[in-house]
């Protein structure tokens, strides 16, 4: 299975938007986590989900663009294949 990280923008987003964009990415399958190889979760930046699954970057990318035209007319998404991840400053996160 491939792993992508997923960054999207809105223009002229409202609280309300960004909640519901959360909850629909969240129900469609993306996370708002990383977890190292120690097994501690780490949340991901505002606006930054992971997904893993078995679909090619295009095809996530035209999933991901049709999921958000309900919330903005022009949303800017960067999608990238995720082999190898490092990070900083990340909050850990209890899942419990």
């Amino acid at each position: 299975m491939a792993s992508y990280t997923v960054r999207i923008e809105l223009k002229e987003q409202t609280e309300k938007a960004h909640i519901e964009l959360m909850f629909a990415m969240l129900e469609n399958g993306f996370s708002r986590s990383v977890v190292c190889r120690r097994g501690f979760t780490y949340a991901l930046p505002t606006d930054e989900f992971v997904y893993v699954g078995s679909e090619k970057i295009t095809d996530l990318m035209s999933r991901v663009c049709t999921l958000l035209s309900s919330f903005s007319e022009a949303p800017v998404v960067l999608i990238t294949g995720a082999g190898e991840r490092c990070w900083s400053g990340l909050r850990v996160i209890d899942l419990e």
